[in-house]
Order: C-alpha cells, then structure tokens, then sequence
C-alpha cells in the first residue's frame, strides 16, 4: 500500500494538470437552450453522450436551477427523483438520500471527493450544473454508500463573455447579491477569465436563525490549441450561521397536553456565537489529446476546512410536554483533503465497433483535527420559551486526530457495434487506511480495507430514440470505528450490489428525453452489536431498496419548459439486531414525485415573459425505530419572470400556499420545512 501511494503522489507531482467538464455558456446561450435537462455530454467520468449512457442519470443545468431561485444544492435536488433532501432543515450542511441511502458523506465536485463528513454546503452560484448518478457507482468514484453519487461541475473560465449581476430580496430578511463576470483575456481567446461572486445574508421561519455567507470562485482558462486545455481554480467560501435545531416528538407527531409546537420554535439561545465555516479549495483540470484516438485528462484539487462554533443538542433525554433538556459543544475543526484523478482513455475501431477503453488512478487524503468543549444549558419549556440564561462549561467531550487515504485503480471499457447496440463493463481495486486518535483517551485506532468493484451494461439503440439498457453495478464502503468482530478483526466494507433495467427515450430533435428504470438495491455486511458477546460486532446488517422511477425533461413544442419525475421505492431492513427487521428505512417514502413547468410567454404573445409552477409530493415516511410516521405534504412553488433586455426582474414564491410540513427525523426531533418564501430578483447581462 505505502509503494503504490509513492507512486501515486510522484504521478501527480509529474503530471499536467486537467479539464473536466464542458463550461456552461454565456446567460443568453442557456435562455435560448431548448433542453435545459437533455444536452449533457459528459457525465461525471464518462465523456459519453447521456442518451447512450445506460445507467439512471439526471442532470440540471444552470438555468433550471436559476429558475427556480435555488439558493442551495438541497433546492436543486428537490426535483430529483429518488432524492429526499434538506433531512436537518437548515442545518448549514447538505443531507439527502439518494435511492433511501444517505449519500451526503459521498459528495464530488468536478468528479473529485468533497470532505467526507458533509460538514460543509458548496454554493449554487459558482456551479454549471449538478450530476445525480443513480445507484452504486463505486468503479468510478471510490467508497461510497449505494445509493448513487451527486457530482456538482464547476463554472469555469472560456473564451465567451459573461457579464451577469443580480440583487434578490426576500421574506425572512432574504439578501443576495451576485455577480458573474469573464471571459477572453487575449485577442485570440487562447486565455480567459472567469469570477462567480456571491454575497447572501437570510433569516429563516425558526425564530433566531439565519446566515450570511462570501463567495468567490475564479478561474482562469489555457486553451493553446483544440488538443490542450489547463483550467486552474480556487474556491473561497465564508458562512456565518444559526444552525436550525429539531423541535419534540410531543405536539409535533404525537399528541401533547401542552398544545402543538409551533414553527419557529427555536430550542437554542440566541446569545450564543454563530457557528462559522470557512473553506479554501484551489486545484486545476487539465486535458490533451495526443490524437484522434487517445486523450489524457488529470484533475487535482486541495482543501481547507474549518469549522468552528457552538452546536446544540436538543431535546435531550428526559424532555417533557413543558420543559425540553439541552446542552451542546464548542466545536474546532480543521479539516483537510488533497483529491487526485488522472484517466488515459483511448477511442479506436475494429469493423463496425467502437471501443472506447478507459484506465484510470485516483488518490484521497484526508485529515481531520477535531474537538469539542461540553457546556450545559437550562432546560426550556417550547410553549413559554425564555432565553439568555449563560451555558455551563462540563469541560472536555471529545477530541480526535482522523486520518484517510484511499489509493484506487479502475478501468471502464465500451463498445458500441453497428451503431446499436453499447457494451460497458468495469472494474476497481481499491485501498483504503483510516486511523483514529482520541486525544482524551491517549489511544490510536487503525484499519486497511481493500475491495474489488465490478460494473456491467448492455444497452440497445434504435432509431426511434428507444434505447432499452440492463446494467449491474457494485459499491462498497469502509466502517470504521465499530467494535472488533468475535474473532477480533475490523469490520470488512459493507457491500452495494443493484440490478437495473431501463429504458430511455430522446426525441429526434433532442429536445426533450425522458427515462424510466426499475432496480433493485441489496447492501450486505452492514455491522450490528453482537448481543452475545458485548464490546463486538456481528456483520448481520442487510438491506434491500427496490424501486421504479420515470423522469422526463427538455421541450415539448415551441412553449413548454418541464421537468417531471416520479418515483416508488419500497426501502426495507432485511436483516438486523436493533429490532427493525422488516421496517421500512428511516425517512425513505415509499412514493414521491415533483413537476416544474415553464411556459415561454413569446409562443403565446406574451413576448420576453415566461411563468413557471412547481409542485412537489413526499409520502409518509417513518421518523424513527418508535415507528413515528412522518405526514405526506405537497407542496408548491411558482415564479414569473421578464425579460426588459439587458435586464430582468423575477419573483419566486417558494411553499407558495404556506404548507406546514416535515422534511426529516430522527429519535427524538422532527425537522420543520421552510414556510412561504416570496424573492424578487433583478438582473442585469451586459
């Protein structure tokens, strides 16, 4: 292991840097783009066309999410398929479930790994587009839970001229200004420039909440020739927030003697230090090709994390209808991550096949210096809530050293014969170590996990635009941190294995696709506490998640924007010793389905105009092992928008009817979602 990461790091040092994805245009190429959804082209590792990619793929682009005001990638996702998003409220950190599986540890941005603990929100504004490959997807990106992978893509610099400013202001002392400037630095546009600027400030529907958040993201672009492209980036990102805190079981899903909790109970002290996270990312993507048929592509990022401030933990145990325990930590961490991605692929044909051969080796090291100082606070009554008692310092609760590198090598190969029929199988050999030091406790803890992952696929094109696929596909993910197994080794990887058939659809003019696919998720090996022996672990764990999904997105005529999904999935714990057998997995609904759609006003008279209706379905979902049930809710949003020619102004009206819902729980607390946010946004293109 320690030779093959030598080897690895002395790759990185030599190689050249990479591109990854293709830049979004200016704002007038994304308005005058019919598909929005459809025209991807390179997904996540694959530089392959999405209508011949035979696995369940949804990609927004930019000007879908703008749409819609989205002001965090959990907004983006709530019009996905299969994705249940903003599971804590608003925490601060990204959480969704992907096919039920929680996959917010399992971020990537520019198809290398974001900080494995999704302490951490990348902003909106500085993205192209978001990528939502569904199902385990471990050849390609490494240790990840099966659920699937959410890639962001970055806006990057190219030779096109972007001059774009907004200001938004909204309910809840919503603020946000943006500005979006680049382009050629040169005559001949072989150099360019690129600045994505945010600045945001937001109070939230829980009283004493809210956050204020610095961007910037430039970028600066080389292209010498067709054949080599170097984008060099940096990433800086400042938030200062209020954490939003889960409020009772009691008059929330269960019935109280005192009465329901209202929305914007706020179960923290408003006098307490706002939590702040700062983050530095700088890296580059680098692409050359040596020839028609063989292309190098390399791609590196580091960054810094640091998290410090306090976190409060509420309701405790021993709550009560009128008085709710508390306390929480003053939390440091430092937090560091050096990704590396490097691919030779190699496109060539024999007769009527084109093979398209892929090897690729990519390197993660991660560490984490973290810990936390305990503090006590009074309890609360939620109906008669007094604040500004002083917190009680408890001394030291925690304080660790972690450590992880993961060293993988991986091949992806495909075909395609007689311009019908696509062939794909892939393989990975992974490495992974992970150490652990608790401080307090003066003891290190270290564990190497190695796996094999496999992918397979068959896909049929037709020139109707029907393209039926069946596919197979592996994940694994370490655990580490658990008690010893009975005969005293760590606990392997859990193991992700699916089957799914699909079937995709494009129209002939390729504005408007849709997808559909049935599939069935097993995860094995997942560690429980051995009850016969305390202190170690059995690998009795299982689950299954079992689904259909349909989605359609693009065109349909000359005045329709849509795009629509639905999804069920019957998410069940097979095997366990917490008592769950049988259950379905926590805050997985078993049906859900969203639609936005976008009427252009110039196909109806209503020139440089467009309006658009979202709507937004959960079902029931169970919030915790007392088998609490969450409330389906539907919920709408809508917004208009005109165009005045170099500027615009849009209102969006987010929960438009004010529905009370819940977007996730746990064992003790339940998460409000946001109330009716009403934003006015001007903009100006220059």
């Amino acid at each position: 292991m320690k030779d093959v990461k030598k080897i690895i790091l002395a790759a990185v040092i030599s190689a050249v840097p990479t591109a990854l994805q293709a830049q979004e245009g200016s704002k007038a190429d994304q308005d005058n783009a019919a598909d929005i959804v459809v025209t991807a082209t390179a997904i996540a590792k694959l530089d392959v066309p999405l209508a011949e990619t035979p696995q369940n793929i949804t990609v927004i682009m930019q000007d879908a999410f703008e749409r819609q005001n989205a002001t965090s990638v959990e907004e983006i996702l709530r019009y996905v398929p299969s994705v249940q998003a903003e599971l804590a409220g608003r925490s601060g950190f990204d959480e969704f479930l992907v096919r039920g599986f929680n996959q917010s540890r399992y971020q990537f941005r520019d198809g290398l790994r974001l900080d494995p603990s999704y302490l951490q929100q990348q902003e909106p504004g500085g993205l192209a587009s978001i990528e939502v490959v569904k199902g385990p997807a471990s050849v390609l990106f490494g240790q990840i839970a099966p659920g699937g992978v959410v890639n962001m893509t970055s806006r990057v610099a190219s030779p096109e001229r972007v001059a774009d400013f907004t200001a938004t202001i909204g309910t809840d002392d919503f603020y946000r200004l943006t500005a979006d400037i680049g382009g050629a630095l040169n005559e001949s546009g072989t150099l360019s420039a690129r600045a994505p600027i945010v600045y945001a400030s937001r109070g939230d529907t829980q009283d004493f909440v809210g956050a204020e958040r610095i961007f910037v993201a430039p970028s600066v672009t080389w292209q010498p020739s067709d054949a080599t492209k170097l984008t060099l980036l940096a990433l800086y990102q400042r938030d200062d927030y209020d954490r939003t805190i889960g409020v009772p079981l009691l008059g929330t899903l269960q019935p109280s003697a005192a009465g329901p909790i209202r929305r914007s109970l706020f179960l923290g002290e408003p006098d307490l230090d706002r939590l702040t996270s700062e983050q530095v990312q700088i890296g580059y993507q680098f692409s050359h090709r040596f020839s028609d048929a063989i292309q190098f592509r390399s791609r590196l990022r580091y960054s810094d994390l640091s998290i410090e401030g306090p976190i409060v933990q509420a309701p405790r145990g021993g709550s009560t209808p009128t008085s709710i325990t508390r306390r929480g930590f003053d939390y440091i961490g430092d937090r560091k991550m050096l990704s590396t991605d490097n691919q030779l692929e190699a496109v060539f044909g024999t007769g009527n096949i084109e093979h398209r051969v892929m090897i690729g080796i990519d390197y993660q090291d991660f560490t984490d210096r973290n810990s936390g100082e305990l503090f006590g606070l009074a309890p609360i009554n939620p109906n008669a809530p007094v604040y500004g008692i002083a917190p009680v310092p408890l001394g030291p609760f925690f304080s660790a050293d972690v450590a992880l590198k993961q060293v993988g090598l991986y091949a992806q190969y495909r075909a395609k014969i007689a311009e019908r029929f696509i062939v794909v199988a892939g393989v990975r050999q992974s490495d992974s170590d992970t150490s652990s030091t608790d401080v307090l406790a003066g003891t290190t803890r270290t564990q190497d996990d190695s796996d094999t992952s496999f992918n397979a696929a068959v896909m049929y094109v037709s020139d109707a635009g029907f393209s039926p696929y069946l596919s197979y596909s592996q994940s694994f993910e370490p655990q580490f941190g658990f008690d010893p197994l009975t005969n005293g080794q760590t606990p392997p990887p859990s193991q992700g294995e699916q089957i799914e058939a699909g079937l995709r659809w494009q129209s002939s003019d390729k504005r408007l696709s849709a997808q559909a696919a049935i599939f069935q998720i097993d995860q094995t090996n997942i560690v429980n506490g051995d009850p016969a022996n305390p202190g170690f672990s059995v690998l009795i764990g299982a689950q299954r998640h079992k689904g259909a999904e349909i989605e359609l997105s693009g065109r349909i005529g000359e005045a329709l924007i849509v795009q629509a999904g639905y999804t069920y999935l019957d998410a069940k714990v097979r095997a366990s010793n917490n008592g769950d057998v049988g259950l379905t997995s926590l805050n997985v609904p078993k049906n859900s389905a969203s639609m936005f759609l976008t009427l252009l006003g110039d196909a109806v008279g209503l020139q440089r105009s467009e309006g658009s209706i979202g709507v937004r379905h959960v079902g029931e979902r169970r919030a915790n092992d007392a088998l609490d049930i969450l409330p389906a809710f539907t919920v709408f949003d809508a917004a208009v928008r005109h165009d005045f020619g170099p500027f615009e102004a849009a209102l969006n009206v987010k929960n438009l009817f004010d529905e009370t819902y819940f977007t996730g729980g746990d064992f003790r607390a339940v998460f409000f979602g946001e109330r009716r946010q009403v934003q006015l946004t001007l903009r100006a293109g220059f």
